[in-house]
């Protein structure tokens, strides 16, 4: 079997050619198009079905975690929510678009077709704290992205805003100046401490209680029968 011979280094002689024109040939460059796009200011048509960002049909979300099982970069976490002041019966996904590729493992396996997805694709922030809490998602209801991206037709992301107003509860200022308003209880798939139901201990009978009582009642009857007779 031949093997691939390999050169010693000291017969191996880097070619460094020195030119004092070569530098200047990018100045070129500075007189062309650029091929970048100048994000947000400018903005491109996506491709049909973009996986941009998640949506989500909570009545049709069944909570079984496939999604968050599937998920390759561990971006999804199923969290117990209150819309309303009414608990949801299910935990619903929360995705982190810190983490997020965009591969849309999670819209594939869904099966009841709740988490979706739709080309909007632009988020740009600042870098302060109150910015960076854009990334962590619990998607909206899919015809109010899509209400919000026809308006505005820029592909961006529907939330401006993410307002922490205490005890959990979160509250987006989307971009049409409406708000998404909900509460987060717990995460997990097992419910939150607080929506357990208590297990109602058994009722307790006492058998002497309940023997003592019958044989009052045979002693009875049998008095009145000597009476009659």
């Amino acid at each position: 079997m031949d093997m691939a011979r390999i050169a010693e280094p000291e017969k191996v002689k880097a070619k460094v050619s020195k030119s004092f024109v070569k530098p200047w040939l990018g100045v070129k460059y500075l007189f062309k198009r650029p091929v970048t796009i100048k994000i947000p200011f400018e903005k491109i048509e996506p491709a049909p079905k973009y996986r941009g960002f998640h949506t989500l049909n909570w009545k049709k979300c069944v909570g079984c975690n496939f999604c968050g099982q599937i998920c390759p970069a561990r971006a999804i976490e199923m969290t117990w929510l209150e819309l309303n002041g009414k608990a949801e019966k299910r935990p619903h996904p929360k995705v982190d678009y810190g983490r997020c590729t965009f591969c849309q493992f999670c819209v594939d396996v869904c099966p009841t077709g709740a988490l979706g997805f739709t080309e909007s694709y632009m988020l740009t922030t600042g870098g302060s704290e109150e910015d960076f809490e854009l990334y962590d998602w619990v998607p909206i209801e899919p015809d109010k992205v899509r209400e919000i991206n026809e308006r505005f037709g820029d592909w961006r992301f529907p939330v401006v805003k993410v307002e922490k107003l205490g005890e959990g509860r979160i509250r987006y200022h989307l971009r049409d100046g409406s708000t998404f308003e909900f509460r987060i209880l717990g995460y997990g798939i097992r419910p939150p401490a607080a929506l357990r139901k208590p297990k109602s201990a058994p009722a307790k009978t006492s058998k002497a209680g309940g023997s003592g009582s019958g044989t009052k009642d045979e002693n009875a009857g049998k008095r009145e029968e000597k009476t009659q007779g």
